[in-house]
């Protein structure tokens, strides 16, 4: 039997600003060890020097980090997500530190740092987004190194550009990336890193002042939903995990939601999938051609549903049928939001899409 290799953990983006803050505060308090400047320039490079510098993590673990010392006060730490397919692996995290006198710790972002715009996180508007446990830590490494003050700015030269495939710019953080990790760790591909980014929109919705937050699974679904003139701030994506979002929506004590998407997934819910992984929720067919032949299709017509490759299909069928054919997939709906009922306790209004965004069938 070939052993499965072990899967490599890696580091948040607030443990490896941990790490570059304490070695750029030991620049600061015994000097930066320079390399030669003369040979560095006539080879055209720029004077660098590397070390290692060890932290202890959030969680208590012990880890060392690579650093590249730029200059006295400036340290680098590449992020390693470890086998995790980060979007913020391989970025260098830059971290600058001044010495201050008046025992006061401050702690900012700069270049591809993200800011944040919305009430409804860990940080209120117009701070870096640099979340709570990670502050913590950043300033008690200062601390510990320079315990007359400090001030520490954190930059991401690829920030910008890379939160763009993010969550932030929906959240309200603008220019770049946040600084995260409660841990210090990232497990390895695990869905709870993207889990965890999905809440927070809830949350943001909330601060809004949004009454009935519409979830969707994705982009698509979003665009759906602006074209059906809902409130940009209303809406929320949720993924696969519709039945967390709903839990959490609960938890925020939303009594109501509208659910928008591709019936290939919103459908799912029916059967109480609320995960709608493929992997672990198959295409609804069955659930379409129940509510066909409940719209008056006969049993072999709606049965034949069954045979289709895609859900599309199945919907284009429904709705080349007509009257018989929308009534299927408003049904379809119906059963949704009778489902999230059952399970959350919250009232649903379902909107179902068809791969153009069109709504091809919703509860009454």
């Amino acid at each position: 039997m070939v052993r499965k290799p072990e899967m490599r953990r890696g580091y948040t983006t607030g443990a490896c600003a941990q790490a570059a803050t304490r070695a750029a505060a030991l620049t600061v308090l015994i000097g930066y060890p320079p390399c030669n400047p003369e040979a560095a320039e006539e080879a055209g490079m720029v004077c660098e020097t590397r070390g290692l510098v060890d932290v202890i993590l959030p969680n208590g673990e012990n880890a060392i980090f690579p650093m590249t010392m730029h200059d006295e006060g400036v340290v680098s730490v590449v992020k390693d997500a470890g086998d995790d397919p980060d979007i913020t692996n391989g970025v260098q995290i830059f971290v600058c530190v001044v010495g201050r006198l008046d025992g006061q710790f401050l702690v900012d972002g700069a270049e591809g740092v993200g800011r944040v715009t919305l009430e409804g996180l860990p940080v209120p508007p117009g701070e870096a987004a640099i979340n709570p446990v990670p502050m913590e830590f950043i300033i008690r490494e200062a601390k510990r190194v320079l315990p007359l003050g400090a001030e520490v700015t954190i930059s991401i030269p690829e920030g910008e550009e890379l939160a763009s495939k993010t969550f932030n710019p929906k959240l309200g953080i603008l220019g770049g990336l946040s600084i995260l990790g409660t841990t210090g760790r990232v497990e390895p591909w695990s869905s709870a890193a993207y889990q965890e980014s999905l809440l927070p929109q809830l949350d943001v919705a909330r601060a809004a002042g949004v009454e009935r937050p519409v979830l969707v699974p994705g982009a698509k679904g979003e665009r759906a939903a602006l074209a059906a003139g809902y409130e940009p701030a209303s809406i929320v994506q949720t993924g696969n995990y519709a039945g967390m979002m709903l839990a959490a929506a609960r938890e925020r004590s939303y009594s109501k939601v509208v659910l928008l998407g591709h019936a290939s997934k919103t459908a799912k819910m029916a059967r109480g999938d609320f995960d709608m992984h493929s992997k672990r929720s198959p295409m609804p067919l069955d659930l379409l051609a129940e509510c066909a032949e409940a719209a008056g299709w006969s049993r072999s017509r709606a049965q034949a549903l069954l045979a289709l490759p895609t859900t599309e299909a199945a919907l284009q069928r429904l709705v080349a049928d007509g009257k018989e054919g929308r009534a299927a997939l408003d049904e379809a709906a119906q059963r949704v939001a009778v489902a999230v009922k059952q399970e959350y306790g919250i009232a649903a209004e379902v909107v179902l899409t068809d791969g153009h965004g069109n709504i091809v069938g919703r509860n009454k």
